[in-house]
């Protein structure tokens, strides 16, 4: 590793460690509803329209804010997810019940019901920030939505956001096979739209995609994704768009500078906590049962959040899998928690690492 590389690098853990002994919590996602208008191929949670999974009550969500409020501070940030939040028929009311407290928050959504109308009351409601899902050009995108509509009604709802007022306008693509060669399209796409911030992510094997071959990168379309973002990155930003690898998996220092505004740093459980649709606790939504922590109906999350985080910031469990023999793991230390399924994995469900020295082999 060149001297400035092993020099970042040693500056991020360093940066990293004090992050993980202050965990200021940053951002809290409420997953509102796990109802969905789609029955997308790569879902992780396996959401349904006619999900009956438990719900907290918009009083809940209410007083879970008050909560929030009072035992922190009104810098923390809200990301009201799902399932598709647009489905819950207060969605509008807890967003105002957020920015009405002065605090700030966003909304993660699939866009089939984002129109002009309801981006306004969006927007009423004080809405900050606002991600969309976009997965290819109409083929692809509705081959990996599951519906013939899809492409459709993002298209509205990317126009409609690109000529909102809204402060953080971002869109994210799950890479696969089908639309890897349309990033390029893409770009144009989101740049006329003026749409500032898009984020890349490579599918991981998790809830239907578990079992999915067609929607897994080869380590050979691995690369080409990476490639295709240090590639344009620059070039993308000087016309508006500032593109990213997401926050999904860690690559050596060199690699990750290329592609990122900042390096990997998996912050489920540091700055990052969620609070499912039925109260459970846990660091990122997309973690699975065995990072739950709790509960928000019976348990004290600021008691929790100092005790019983662990799982997340010293990751001692990892001394059990394949990846303390690994040359990274220090600078790694197992990647993004969501790709975990249980302590007793002997592996993560993928590793960017391990794709690309297989690449070279």
């Amino acid at each position: 590793m060149k001297l400035k590389f092993k020099l970042k690098t040693k500056l991020h853990s360093i940066y990293k460690q004090i992050e993980i002994k202050e965990h200021k919590l940053s951002y809290l996602f409420l997953e509102i509803t796990r109802k969905c208008n789609l029955n997308c191929l790569h879902c992780g949670s396996d959401c349904k329209a006619d999900s009956k999974f438990p719900e907290l009550t918009t009083e809940s969500w209410f007083k879970i804010i008050d909560y929030f409020e009072k035992t922190y501070s009104k810098s923390v940030a809200f990301i009201i997810t799902g399932g598709e939040p647009l489905l819950h028929p207060d969605v509008f009311k807890i967003g105002k019940y957020i920015s009405d407290k002065k605090m700030r928050w966003g909304m993660v959504t699939n866009g089939i019901k984002l129109n002009s109308s309801t981006l306004h009351k969006l927007i009423e409601s004080g809405i900050y920030s606002i991600t969309l899902s976009l997965d290819g050009l109409e083929n692809s995108h509705n081959w990996l939505r599951n519906s013939k509509i899809a492409y459709k009604k993002v298209l509205i709802a990317l126009n409609e956001i690109g000529k909102s007022n809204i402060y953080f306008k971002d869109v994210v693509t799950c890479v696969n096979p089908k639309n890897i060669n349309e990033l390029d399209k893409l770009a144009e796409l989101l740049i006329r739209n003026k749409i500032e911030n898009w984020r890349l992510f490579r599918i991981f094997p998790s809830g239907r995609a578990k079992n999915n071959d067609k929607l897994n990168l080869s380590f050979k379309q691995t690369q080409e994704m990476l490639d295709f973002i240090a590639k344009n990155k620059k070039a993308y930003f000087k016309k508006g768009l500032n593109l990213n690898l997401s926050c999904e998996g860690w690559i050596s220092m060199e690699k990750d500078i290329q592609v990122r505004d900042n390096p990997f740093f998996c912050r489920a459980g540091i700055n990052i906590a969620s609070i499912l649709s039925d109260g459970t606790i846990t660091g990122c939504t997309n973690n699975s049962e065995a990072f739950h922590v709790g509960n928000i109906i019976k348990d004290n999350f600021a008691n929790l959040w100092e005790n019983n985080f662990d799982i997340f910031r010293d990751r001692d469990w990892l001394k059990n899998t394949e990846c303390i023999n690994c040359k990274y793991f220090n600078q790694c230390k197992g990647s993004s928690i969501h790709l975990w399924e249980n302590f007793e994995d002997e592996k993560p469900k993928f590793c960017y690492a391990v794709d690309l020295e297989k690449l070279k082999s």
